[in-house]
């Protein structure tokens, strides 16, 4: 058993004895350090004066708790000019002086620490055999030596809530090594400035349109290129935009009362209702559905069957399984299928001689949607009725599609393109940013009503589709010419826009130039976010900083 027991006990200690006992098992050892020097003067010690019994509080064995109790020595010091006269010898690589539980142990729980914090970190470790208290683990978080870092040559820097409306903080993020370097307490300049000052090196600074980030980085770096933020950028337009529809209530309203005119005219009010009422199908929607799933599917198999090439043509050229999985990204069990079996299929079920549980009640349903009602729970509470036992998902599936395939509903489940009023302002304006393939007929209609109510309206969506192509497509080059067609637009809320990019026009510039983002330090504050939650909301900036940058 003792030498069974020594495998897990430090180099220099031997076991003496094992001592079970309520409290969990104790190993006696004893220091079998040969040399020993006086930890002040560095002399050679060799005269003992006495002995002692230290006891440390170890990693567990199985759950069970353990102690090594140590028998330690001290040394008379022979050089007569040290102040100190006798020392205890150290146990180097196994405890601090004066400590009470093992270097393995602290290093242990500081893990522990940093990622559950004080209060679910001494739960888990009071399961794992290591007792201790939440404050001895934010302790150890505090005491904890911070290791170096290289200094960053591209910096993200974003603002994080301390107390949320009260007051904020900076995170700092290493955007090539991704992971922060620095928490700030404030997010002013003047700390910016002297934290770039006493960091010197960083050569780009991504950042959100703050004018105090942009001061301090142009304080601390003038060297450095700032980039603003695009999707800060793209927010900054779609607030223009709304409070350019929120004059333009009237307009909005017109494009609304034309969108349903138009729609009961040409089809729910003509050739599709009496179509409905006559008992008359246009292409089963369950076989639309399946048409849609099957092209989706398909889609999915080619993206597999070109990273399958990929791997193979890597394999081929000598790449390892690692740098297959990082260059297509895939995870390296997809890419050993890939190079152990053939091309990607698709996997078929057949459903043939199988009908639709809810085919005997769809010309029924079909109706009732003609008649105006359109909300899936009644629909379902009918059909039970008349003999249908299965879910209502069935028939929410069924009305959905109805809806997707044109078929707009009546009364109070019209959408808010089709109500009376229009819809609010800040619809339209995500809208006019949404990409054009991600929009339906519905909306496009809207739009394109929209545009005829008022020649402004023309003009300021034609100018946020420009803008949102130099964003996407990262054409710097011609926000000058953007610049100028707005201001000469006559479009208030467009002049001041305009106004406030020239004043930040070299950081725009980059921002809609270069591939740089403050996306991963977005990212990161949404980490830092759950840290602070983690705390239950109490821990401090220090605390706060020391988890964030360890558990980096």
């Amino acid at each position: 058993m003792v030498v069974a027991t020594a495998r897990f006990v430090p180099p220099l200690l031997h076991v003496d004895a094992l001592l079970v006992g309520d409290d969990g098992l104790t190993i006696r050892v004893l220091s079998e350090t040969t040399e020993v020097r006086c930890p002040l003067c560095g002399e050679p010690a060799d005269r003992v004066h006495s002995r002692a019994i230290r006891r440390l509080a170890d990693l567990p064995w199985e759950d069970v708790i353990v102690h090594l109790q140590v028998q330690s020595r001290k040394f008379f010091c022979e050089n007569s000019t040290c102040p100190r006269r006798i020392f205890s010898e150290r146990l180097d690589g196994i405890a601090q002086v004066s400590a009470r539980r093992t270097e393995r142990q602290r290093e242990a729980l500081l893990d522990l620490a940093i990622a559950l914090g004080g209060e679910a970190g001494a739960r888990m470790a009071a399961k794992r055999g290591m007792p201790v208290s939440p404050d001895t683990l934010l302790r150890l978080i505090r005491q904890a030596p911070e290791g170096e870092r290289p200094a960053p040559t591209m910096l993200g820097v974003d603002d994080w809530a301390i107390h949320k409306g009260l007051t904020y903080g900076t995170i700092l993020v290493d955007l090539e090594r991704h992971h922060p370097v620095d928490l700030l307490p404030d997010r002013s300049s003047g700390s910016l400035a002297e934290w770039l000052k006493a960091h010197p090196g960083v050569e780009v600074i991504t950042r959100d349109r703050a004018g105090a980030y942009a001061e301090g980085a142009r304080d601390g770096a003038p060297d450095a290129v700032q980039v603003a933020d695009r999707w800060h950028l793209v927010d900054n337009l779609a607030d223009v935009l709304e409070d350019f529809f929120r004059s333009k209530g009237t307009c909005l309203k017109a494009a609304s009362a034309a969108l349903i005119a138009q729609a009961t005219s040409n089809e729910v009010g003509g050739i599709l209702k009496d179509e409905m009422y006559q008992g008359k199908r246009r292409q089963p929607q369950p076989e639309r559905w399946r048409d849609r799933m099957d092209a989706a599917a398909e889609a999915g198999v080619a993206r597999r069957r070109e990273r399958y090439e990929q791997a193979r043509a890597l394999h081929v050229n000598g790449a390892c399984v690692a740098d297959i999985a990082r260059q297509i990204g895939a995870s390296r069990m997809t890419v050993y299928k890939y190079l152990r079996e053939g091309p990607p299929q698709r996997k078929r079920h057949s459903i043939r001689g199988k009908q639709r549980v809810l085919a005997p009640w769809e010309p029924y349903l079909l109706t009732r949607w003609a008649e105006g009602c359109h909300t899936a729970t009644v629909l379902w509470r009918e059909i039970q009725g008349q003999g249908y036992g299965h879910s209502v998902s069935n028939v929410q599936r069924f009305v959905a599609e109805l809806r997707r395939d044109g078929l707009p509903p009546m009364g109070r489940s019209r959408s808010a393109l089709t109500k009376p009023h229009g819809p609010p302002p800040r619809q339209v304006a995500a809208l006019i940013l949404r990409r054009s393939e991600r929009r339906s007929d519905e909306q496009d209609a809207y739009l394109a009503q929209l545009r005829t109510t008022h020649p402004a309206i023309a003009t300021a969506t034609d100018l946020a589709v420009d803008f949102l192509v130099m964003v996407r497509r990262r054409e710097g080059e011609r926000l000058l010419a953007w610049l100028e067609a707005a201001e000469t637009s006559g479009i208030d809320d467009l002049k001041r826009f305009a106004g406030k990019l020239r004043t930040d026009l070299a950081a725009v510039q980059a921002g809609l130039t270069l591939r740089h983002s403050n996306g991963q330090t977005e990212g990161q504050v949404k980490r830092l976010k759950l840290l602070k939650r983690q705390g239950y909301g109490r821990a401090k900036v220090d605390l706060l900083r020391k988890r964030v940058l360890f558990a980096a």
